[in-house]
C-alpha cells in the first residue's frame, strides 16, 4: 500500500513538474515573441538614422548624395536692388553696433541677424522662416507689429546681400535667391557678438538651434549641429552645464544625436581633445542607457577611440544579457535598434559586436546560455535586416560579413551555425530568413544560396543546404 502511495505520489509530482516545465516554456516563448515584435519596423526611427548618416557623411553610399541638397550662390549682384549699397555695416564701428543692438534687441532685424549668421549662402525663404520662428521665441518683443518689408535694407546693415542662386535636389537644379554675408568673418563675428553681449538669450538661440537640427532640411540640420559645436567651443562651460544634462533629462534618441554632433565638434579641437576623452569614458560607465548612446554615436568611426568604443559595446552586451536571463523588458532591449543603428554601418563597431556574442557564446556551451545568446542574435539580426537599405544595395550586415573571409567572419558563422544547432527554436531560423529573403530579394545579384552555402559548409552537405533554402524560399514566397 505504502509502495502504490509512493507511484502516485511520484505520478503526482512528475506531472506538476511537467505543467511547470510547459508553463515555463510557454513563458519563455511569449517573452521572446515579444521581443521580435518589439524589434518590428519603425520607418520614422529609420528615416532619423538615415538623416543621421548623411549628416555625418558616415558609411554613406555614393547614391545618398543626391539626398542633400547642394547649393550655390551667385555674385553679389543682389536681386532685391540693383545697385549696391555702399555704407558701412554696424559691425565696422563700435559706437553703431551697440546702438543698433539697444534699439533691436529682441527686435525682428535681431532675429533676421542671427538666421542669416547661422544659415549663411542659404535659400532666402529658408532664413525667413527660421528668423520667424526664432522672433516668436523672444520673450520681450514689442507687442506693436514689427517692420518685416525692406528686408534688403535690413540685411546690408550687418553685411549681408540678397543674390542668385541654384539649389540642387534630386529632382534637378533650380534658380534661386540666397542670403549672403558679404564676408565670411562675419558668421563668427556676429554670433560671438550676440553670445557674449546677450547672455539671457543662449538658451533661446540653443533651443532654436536644437530644432534646426532635428528638422527634415539636411542642409540646415548639418549647419546648425556645427553651429552649436561651434558655440560650445567658444563656451565650454555652458556646454558641460547646460547641454550634457540633457541627455538624462529626455531620454531621446534624437538629443544623443545633437549632443554627439556637437562633441564631434569640440573632439576637432586639439584644446579639448583630452577634456572629451575623459568625457567619453565617463559615460561609458553611466547606467543611463542614453549616456552610452551618445558615447557610441561620438566613436563610431574614430580609430583614437576603439578602447571607449569597446567598453561601451561590452557594456550594452552585458546588460542586455542580464535582460534576457531575467526576462525582463527593460531599457537595453527596448534600445536595441538605437544600439545597433548607432553602428553606423562602421566595420569597427559591428566586428566589436560580434567579437563579443562569440565570446559569449564559445565561453558557456550550457543550454540556457546558448538559448539566452540566441536570444540576441535574433534580436540584432531582426533590427538589422530592417535598417538595411536594400533598394541602395545595401545588404545587412549580419549577411555581409558572415560572406568575409576574415577572422570577424569566421566568427560570425559560428553564430549562424550556433542558432542552425537549437533545433528547439528550428522554426525562428526559418521566418526570421524568410523576413530577410523576402525583402533582400529586391538588391541586384542577391543570392541566399551563396550565403547558406558560405555560412554552412562543413556541418551541412549540398543537399542539407539546398533544403534550408527551399524551406525558407517557401516561407518568403520567392520559390
Amino acid at each position: 500500500m505504502e509502495t502504490e502511495q509512493k507511484v502516485e505520489e511520484r505520478k503526482e509530482e512528475n506531472e506538476k513538474q511537467s505543467n511547470q516545465t510547459e508553463k515555463c516554456e510557454k513563458s519563455e516563448k511569449d517573452f521572446f515573441t515579444k521581443m521580435l515584435e518589439n524589434s518590428g519596423q519603425d520607418d520614422d526611427r529609420k528615416n532619423i538614422y538615415i538623416q543621421y548618416r548623411i549628416v555625418n557623411n558616415h558609411g554613406i553610399m555614393a547614391s545618398d548624395n543626391a539626398q542633400i541638397e547642394k547649393i550655390y550662390a551667385g555674385g553679389q549682384e543682389e536681386v532685391r536692388e540693383k545697385e549696391k549699397t555702399t555704407k558701412r555695416n554696424i559691425f565696422s564701428d563700435e559706437s553703431k553696433r551697440n546702438k543698433w543692438l539697444t534699439e533691436n534687441y529682441e527686435a525682428y532685424p535681431m532675429a533676421l541677424m542671427i538666421a542669416v549668421a547661422v544659415f549663411d549662402t542659404m535659400p532666402y525663404m529658408w532664413v525667413m522662416r527660421a528668423a520667424e520662428d526664432l522672433y516668436e521665441t523672444f520673450e520681450n518683443k514689442s507687442d506693436k507689429e514689427e517692420k518685416r518689408y525692406g528686408i534688403t535694407e535690413t540685411l546690408s546693415q550687418f553685411g549681408a546681400v540678397i543674390c542668385k542662386g541654384e539649389l540642387n535636389t534630386y529632382t534637378g537644379i533650380t534658380p534661386i535667391d540666397i542670403v549672403k554675408l558679404e564676408q565670411k568673418i562675419l558668421q563668427e563675428t556676429i554670433l560671438k557678438y550676440i553670445w557674449i553681449e546677450c547672455p539671457q538669450l543662449q538658451d533661446v538661440i540653443m533651443s532654436w538651434l536644437e530644432k534646426r537640427y532635428m528638422g527634415k532640411t539636411i542642409s540646415m540640420s548639418k549647419r546648425a549641429g556645427e553651429i552649436m559645436g561651434q558655440l560650445a567651443c567658444w563656451d565650454y562651460h555652458y556646454f558641460l552645464n547646460h547641454m550634457v544634462n540633457q541627455i538624462r533629462r529626455k531620454n531621446s534618441i534624437t538629443t544623443d544625436m545633437m549632443i554627439a554632433q556637437v562633441v564631434r565638434v569640440l573632439d576637432k579641437r586639439n584644446d579639448f581633445q583630452e577634456n572629451i576623452y575623459k568625457l567619453l569614458d565617463n559615460w561609458s560607465k553611466e547606467r543611463n542607457i542614453h549616456y552610452l548612446l551618445t558615447g557610441l554615436l561620438v566613436c563610431v568611426g574614430q580609430k583614437n577611440k576603439n578602447d571607449i568604443l569597446e567598453t561601451i559595446i561590452s557594456c550594452y552586451i552585458d546588460r542586455t544579457m542580464e535582460e534576457l536571463r531575467g526576462e525582463k523588458y527593460g531599457e537595453y532591449l527596448q534600445c536595441g535598434s538605437d544600439f545597433f543603428a548607432a553602428g553606423m554601418r562602421a566595420f569597427t563597431f559591428y566586428r566589436i559586436l560580434i567579437e563579443k556574442i562569440y565570446e559569449l557564446a564559445s565561453g558557456n556551451s550550457s543550454p540556457r546560455n546558448i538559448r539566452d545568446v540566441s536570444r540576441l542574435f535574433w534580436i540584432l539580426f531582426c533590427i538589422d535586416t530592417q535598417f538595411a537599405r536594400y533598394e541602395e544595395g545595401e545588404d545587412a550586415v549580419f549577411i555581409r560579413i558572415a560572406m568575409q573571409d576574415d577572422p570577424t567572419g569566421a566568427r560570425l558563422r559560428y553564430l549562424w551555425q550556433m542558432v542552425w544547432r537549437d533545433r528547439l527554436n528550428r522554426e525562428n531560423f526559418y521566418n526570421l530568413l524568410a523576413e530577410y529573403d523576402k525583402e533582400a530579394s529586391q538588391m541586384p545579384n542577391y543570392s541566399l544560396e551563396k550565403f547558406i552555402q558560405k555560412a554552412f559548409w562543413g556541418i551541412c552537405d549540398e543537399e542539407g543546404q539546398i533544403d534550408i533554402c527551399i524551406k525558407v524560399h517557401r516561407r518568403s514566397g520567392n520559390e
